[in-house]
């Protein structure tokens, strides 16, 4: 068989084993939050962060892990699959776009508790961002899987650089004070007319019509300043359409990412065009700034706001160390492992054997993570917290 040709096949098996392993993950998750549905059916109001949006915070780091598991063809199925097993076909794209919802969960999580940065807590951020960054090249390096150079490492030294979502978000933390300040100075009227113009520019003007690339599909600063402030408007004010059933929150987000895939299917049965990310309307589909993956997002957010789990310490434990998950795994040496870990598995195990490996793979990077972290806790904690806390109350005495 050609190079190429096996190639192409390894792909198609790689994306394959996407949808069944997700689907051994979705009914516990919905199963657990079903049964711990609180009967309220507005937004509560919590000074401290509960384990029902903390729950949240894991799932979407589940699904940016199984987003990352397949990459190719922008993660959507090949024309093969299309032609000849098209349920399978609209199962994959399904599941794509309800993977796709990870990223602007975690930026509503951010708005919904809202960001109070502090010196210590921004230098706390990015030591997080190398300690990862510089210690999976370390590990690469010192099991002989790259060599070294001053190059790379000073790469490495600059998490914004090395993880797009990372410099974005240090950006959203510098700007959370002026965000802050505006919503607390505007009236419900105020905030609701900026976000309505701010949305028309996002979907309609840029993601529409292409009149403007500032928000660059999702993958921008801008982009997250609209998210953050759509979260803390519905935290704050909320609305009658905040406050449905938690049901009918779970059911649009499962129809806003099921007509997502069907636009997909539409696309490529109906226009004759591939689903490839070279495509523009393609591109724009699997966008972060879909409305209708902020419209998924958001919705289950507040289905995840509305269930009762009170104070679960091991949901907590777990979710505290989500971004470091991402840190861990999307580093660039690491991403390319990663993948390729995933494709020996399925292509040297039987099928039913792969999807418990690879489920086991998800999980025990997360759970490896999570040990891992506690290590930076502590040397964060025992040695740079007690300076950055001097230096931070020596900056605010010499300002007073």
């Amino acid at each position: 068989i050609p190079g190429g040709t096996t190639k192409k096949k390894r792909g198609i098996a790689a994306q394959q084993r996407v949808v069944p392993l997700f689907l051994l993950f979705l009914p516990p998750v919905l199963f657990f939050s079903f049964m711990s549905m609180s009967s309220a059916t507005s937004l509560p109001s919590r000074a401290q962060r509960s384990s029902n949006i903390e729950l949240l915070r894991i799932v979407a780091m589940l699904f940016i892990m199984l987003l990352h598991l397949n990459r190719e063809n922008a993660g959507l199925p090949s024309a093969t699959v299309l032609g000849e097993q098209p349920i399978y076909a609209m199962l994959w794209s399904w599941i794509h776009m309800i993977n796709l919802t990870g990223v602007d969960i975690f930026v509503l999580i951010s708005g919904y508790f809202a960001i109070r940065p502090r010196l210590n807590s921004v230098v706390s951020l990015f030591f997080q961002g190398i300690f990862y960054s510089v210690g999976m090249y370390a590990l690469w390096v010192l099991t002989k899987q790259t060599d070294f150079s001053f190059g790379e490492l000073s790469m490495h030294l600059k998490p914004m650089k090395v993880y797009w979502f990372f410099g974005c978000y240090v950006w959203l933390v510098l700007l959370a004070p002026v965000l802050n300040r505006y919503v607390e100075t505007a009236t419900k009227r105020e905030f609701g007319v900026f976000l309505a113009v701010y949305y028309f520019f996002v979907c309609g003007m840029e993601w529409w019509m292409s009149a403007s690339s500032e928000l660059q599909g999702g993958f921008s600063v801008l982009a997250f300043v609209g998210l953050y402030l759509l979260a803390r408007y519905v935290r704050l004010h909320g609305g009658r359409w905040c406050e449905l059933s938690p049901r009918y929150d779970l059911l649009i987000f499962l129809g806003s990412t099921a007509l997502s895939a069907l636009l997909a299917l539409v696309l490529f049965w109906g226009m004759g065009r591939p689903l490839a990310v070279d495509d523009a309307l393609v591109a724009r589909l699997v966008s972060y700034t879909s409305p209708l993956c902020i419209v998924a997002s958001l919705s289950l957010l507040l289905f995840f706001s509305k269930i009762k789990l009170g104070h679960i310490r091991w949901i907590n434990w777990l979710a505290a160390s989500s971004f470091s998950v991402y840190l861990l795994h999307e580093e660039y040496l690491t991403r390319d492992r990663y993948g390729a870990l995933a494709n020996y598995i399925g292509d040297h195990y039987a099928k039913p054997v792969s999807l418990l490996l690879l489920m086991a793979l998800v999980l025990g990077v997360y759970l490896a993570t999570t040990l891992i972290d506690q290590v930076r806790k502590q040397v964060w904690k025992l040695l740079l917290a007690p300076v950055i806390g001097w230096i931070e109350s020596a900056l605010v005495g010499r300002l007073k």
